[in-house]
């Protein structure tokens, strides 16, 4: 991303995968929702709620994304909404001093380029976007804490496999009485508990997690209101780099549930679409990965 603020990050797989890191968290985002099985007979209180968010037409959000590797550090931070029954969205990121905005357009993401200079991606053009399917499709499993448009490897879906749960106590999360809970979820877990069809999709989604965090297990913790729905959520895991590790920190509210306003598309004239380049770099940098 040569000529753009981005690059004075530190850490050079954050830096070849800035782009990366933007649509990924719209992606997150965008599948934080989207139907899925109804738990079994006594899930978690983590996982119902987790499938109890999944319904819901949609809400706001306030995402931070943070990370550092002993020499550097970074933070994303962005706001916005999603609205469930088009799959469809917004978000305003702050980046290295720079504001990003993106759109969430089933099946697409747009990325607003001017504010981030990537003249190298995009040409001319205002605006450059990504098929999700044909995105995760391509890489033959979805990246971490990336999701298809029609799959279940949503990020709040891996509240289904929390295991061990603890109760924290009552927290009140933007004025809304919560109970805080501390979970573990298992990959191993969460693939076993898919559709068949699903399956062998879900354990090479694990299997790139365990790879790439060195763990099989991941820690979050959730705050549920009193209607089985998510107003918080945060994780925090270990990448392994070639340059050692990288601690990264997931957070985000949800809140003001209900229908969200629609969104509007950009002019294919002032669009390029990057999904080939993503793709490729994506691969590129996943394969840098690895404990």
């Amino acid at each position: 991303m040569r000529g753009s603020r981005l690059m004075s990050l530190r850490h050079p797989v954050v830096a070849l995968g800035a782009l990366l890191v933007l649509v990924a968290a719209a992606m997150a985002i965008a599948s934080a929702g989207g139907g899925g099985a109804s738990p079994n007979a006594r899930p978690t209180p983590v996982a119902q709620a987790g499938y109890v968010t999944r319904q819901a037409p949609g809400f706001k959000f306030e995402l931070t994304i943070s990370g550092s590797d002993g020499g550097g550090s970074f933070t994303f931070g962005g706001e916005g909404s999603i609205d469930e029954r088009d799959l469809e969205g917004t978000m305003s990121m702050q980046i290295a001093g720079e504001s990003v905005r993106e759109l969430i357009k089933n099946p697409y993401i747009y990325v607003e380029i001017p504010a981030i200079g990537s003249a190298e991606l995009a040409g001319a053009k205002r605006w450059v976007r990504t098929n999700i399917d044909a995105y995760t499709q391509a890489l033959g499993a979805s990246p971490p804490f990336g999701a298809t448009t029609t799959g279940p490897t949503q990020l709040l879906s891996l509240l289904k496999a929390a295991g061990q749960v603890t109760t924290l106590g009552e927290q009140s999360v933007r004025g809304v009485i919560s109970t805080h809970y501390h979970a573990l979820v298992d990959f191993s877990r969460y693939s076993s508990m898919v559709t068949p069809s699903l399956r062998a999709a879900m354990q090479r989604y694990a299997a790139e997690l365990t790879r790439i965090t060195g763990s099989s297990t991941l820690p979050i913790d959730v705050w549920v209101d009193a209607h089985q729905r998510v107003r918080r959520f945060s994780t925090q895991l270990q990448i392994c780099t070639p340059q050692g590790a990288l601690a990264e920190t997931v957070a985000m509210d949800l809140y003001d549930y209900g229908p969200q306003p629609a969104v509007v598309a950009p002019a294919p004239s002032e669009v390029t679409d990057i999904t080939s380049q993503l793709t490729s770099r994506s691969s590129q940098v996943l394969q840098q990965l690895g404990c």
